[in-house]
């Protein structure tokens, strides 16, 4: 019989239904549907046995496959934890043998001047390899020769003539190359030209060129607060901003996945082209550092150093208002003789400041009421002893007693550090001394933005019993037995030139993410009054006294005024058998009406006679600010009228054209321009300077004598040469004569 699927009834249910006791044996032959028509004969008890029977067995594999598939698992888990918990280590040694992960770093950000002038970039260079594997013989073959031609006549492989290119490129492929030198160290225009040569002007899978990028960290004004912008170098600590800003110059780096392919080179090459990677960029730095101003410190300072062959110098120039680091240098003098800016002593380096320190003495007398301008000292004719210590002036002058101003003023080691030690040298008074410099802010770092910087040391009587003498405070008063930096010296002038406000020094205005702002650094006071009022004019007079006619006499200007004081130190001053050193400094601010920056010069060491800080130091100091001065419109002048006179016209020099026009508007000095051009010559004539556009072409080297240093710098490393400057001023000599070709070469330029 034919069943239709509405009325089908399974042999299961028709068993159990035929053998229902129920119903009688001869109805138990059929089963009926619910409309009463017969469908199908029952099956025999024997049929539902080996029915249920198969189902027994069905179950009995189902039950053994699935037994079988968990003492698999068991024994793939049993082996995955022995692999990696016991044999890890030596599976991991053997993967990495051949394959690794590397890490592939973002492009470093960049650091600029106020005026967005570049101080530290990276310069994107590439190492070209070639997998001589990928290539049908065929296009191989047609296409070898002519590549070999074009990198014999490129500059990348020019050491090489076509026929030698040939016969290497043939010998790679046939050894089988998967990572051949091309070329290293190539620019990206020079990678723009490869990637048209036959072959490598196909895809890394049919011609097998692979460029491998990284990048070189540089400075454009090479040595300008070269230590201050600091270094980023491998296998090397980061110094100076690169270092304190590393987490935001740094970017995110990106893992790519490396193979070897050379067992006896050890050579590894990307698994993917490392151009596809885009790790992104880092954060760019905004420092406060002036341009301008930085080239002033930089040259005046070295040229200093060199002039008295100091073991080293700093120049530090501040904003007074807010605090802006606006130049940096730093120079130590190295085997060879030259100088460098090997290390930043303007923050890291701790030594006795000498008279600067005075400043912080005659503070503490005014402010706790003991002195003022008008109270007297003896000085014993210049030389006073202090328990069993002699105390001497810079000379025996002869002098009796004299107000605080003038003994300031004369810089009279006596008189300060009677007064100190009249005043504090008891045991509740050294406590309270020790107290107030510390509230002046000298006994703290300044929290400048470089790594490294020194904390002063200044005793405390009571925390340091063991090293504090009778002769203490009397030595400590005048800059001794205590020690301190450059910068936190600057600081404590730098208040004072602020009216009794003491800001923090900062290098850094904001951090950029491309166009927008990550964080802005603003302005931020330490204390908004150091000292009463009445003692910062007191103060003032001092300083201004000093220059007037104090030790600081030598450094008045027709230009500017000039405020501060002068500092000579003797360094081995505990013994009279070693020839004696010193260290001479300068601290002040200009112009003295309305102050606009503040300004510390550190001689360390110099030769000769000219040891004194008003005659080590204090030329720098007064070229410096009669620099700066000249610079600014904003600043208030001093003196005669800067008019230059007709019969005093300036040499021949040659430079940036706006420059030269910026300096003749502003000092009234009459020129004519034949010709307009962003480089130019300028030659005096008769009443008049005469501006002629300079030629240069990118293809020769140009002329550079007469220029500056950053001037000829910026024109020889724009046409791709290599540049080493050898002295200070002006061009007076090139290695490479003008007018020849420029293939990349080295040139050296000689400043007079």
């Amino acid at each position: 019989m034919t069943l239709s699927g509405d009325t089908w009834i399974s042999r299961k249910i028709l068993c159990m239904v035929a053998h229902n006791r129920k119903l009688n044996k001869k109805s138990r032959n059929w089963i009926l549907n619910p409309s009463g028509t017969r469908l199908l004969r029952y099956q025999s008890k024997t049929d539902c046995r080996a029915n249920m029977d198969r189902k027994k067995e069905l179950l009995v594999r189902v039950y053994a496959v699935l037994a079988a598939f968990i003492i698999l698992s068991v024994v793939i888990m049993a082996r995955v934890v022995k692999v990696s918990l016991f044999e890890g280590e030596k599976w991991r040694e053997k993967g990495n043998k051949n394959v690794k992960m590397r890490t592939l770093r973002a492009e470093r950000g960049n650091i600029y001047s106020e005026d967005f002038n570049l101080l530290s970039t990276s310069l994107k260079f590439f190492d070209i390899h070639m997998d001589l594997t990928v290539q049908k013989e065929k296009v191989f073959n047609a296409e070898v020769d002519s590549l070999a031609y074009y990198l014999s006549e490129s500059s990348i492989g020019k050491h090489k003539t076509g026929s030698e290119w040939r016969r290497n490129l043939i010998q790679g492929r046939k050894r089988k190359k998967k990572y051949f030198p091309i070329a290293k160290r190539i620019n990206s225009d020079e990678l723009r030209k490869i990637k048209k040569f036959p072959l490598f002007r196909l895809n890394k899978y049919q011609g097998g060129m692979i460029a491998e990028p990284f990048s070189k960290r540089s400075k454009p004004y090479n040595g300008f607060a070269s230590r201050t912008i600091g270094e980023d170098r491998k296998n090397a600590s980061k110094v100076g901003l690169e270092g304190y800003f590393d987490k935001f110059l740094s970017g995110d780096s990106t893992q790519v996945l490396m193979k070897k392919v050379s067992e006896l080179n050890n050579e590894w090459v990307p698994v993917y082209d490392l151009q596809d990677f885009e790790p992104g960029k880092g954060n760019d730095i905004v420092t406060t550092i002036n341009i301008d101003i930085q080239d002033i410190v930089h040259n005046e300072l070295l040229s200093r150093v060199v002039d008295v062959e100091a073991e080293a110098g700093t120049a530090v120039v501040m904003e007074v208002e807010t605090g802006a680091i606006k130049a940096i240098s730093n120079f130590r003098r190295l085997a060879s003789g030259d100088y460098a800016e090997v290390y930043n002593d303007a923050v890291g380096r701790l030594s006795e400041p000498g008279s600067t320190f005075k400043l912080a003495s005659v503070l503490a007398l005014m402010d706790d009421g003991y002195c003022d301008l008008e109270s007297t000292v003896d000085l014993k004719g210049g030389k006073m002893r202090f328990y069993d210590l002699t105390m001497y002036d810079s000379d025996i002058h002869g002098l009796g007693r004299v107000t605080m101003k003038e003994a300031f003023e004369k810089s009279s080691n006596v008189g300060i550090a009677k007064l100190v030690h009249d005043n504090y040298n008891s045991p509740e008074g050294r406590i309270k001394f020790v107290d107030k410099l510390r509230s002046l802010g000298v006994a703290s770092k300044m929290g400048v933005e470089i790594v490294g910087e020194a904390k002063p040391k200044i005793k405390h009587p009571v925390k340091n019993k063991k090293t504090w003498n009778g002769t203490t405070i009397p030595w400590m008063a005048h800059g001794y037995e205590l020690m301190n930096t450059p910068l936190q010296t600057l600081n404590l002038y730098n208040a004072i030139a602020n009216d009794g406000k003491m800001m923090k020094p900062y290098l850094v205005s904001e951090i950029l993410d491309g166009e927008s702002t990550v964080k802005i650094f603003r302005p931020r006071v330490l204390k908004k009054q150091l000292v009463r009022p009445e003692v910062v004019d007191a103060a003032q007079q001092m300083l201004e006294g000093v220059v007037k006619s104090g030790t600081g006499r030598k450094l008045r200007s027709s230009i500017v005024d000039i405020a501060g004081k002068t500092g000579t130190t003797r360094v081995n001053y505990n013994t009279d058998e070693e020839k004696k050193e010193y260290n001479a400094s300068f601290a002040g601010y200009f112009p003295v009406q309305n102050p606009k920056y503040s300004m510390i010069v550190m001689i360390y060491k110099p030769q000769g006679k000219a040891y004194y800080g008003a005659s080590a130091a204090g030329p720098a100091y007064k070229k410096i600010a009669e620099r700066i001065t000249t610079l600014s419109d904003n600043l208030i002048y001093s003196g005669e009228s800067q008019k230059i006179a007709t019969a005093e016209l300036p040499e021949s020099n040659s430079g940036f054209g706006n420059d030269f026009r910026r300096v003749f508007d502003y000092v009234g000095l009459e020129y004519k321009s034949k010709k307009s051009g962003s480089w130019v010559e300028v030659d005096p004539f008769e009443t008049k300077m005469l501006i002629d556009k300079k030629r240069i072409v990118k293809s020769e080297v140009p002329n550079v004598k007469g220029m500056g240093a950053r001037d000829a710098i910026y024109v020889l490393e724009n046409l791709g040469m290599n540049v080493e400057v050898d002295g200070v001023g002006k061009v007076v000599k090139q290695t490479v004569k003008p007018g020849a070709k420029i293939k990349g070469q080295d040139i050296k330029i000689y400043l007079n």
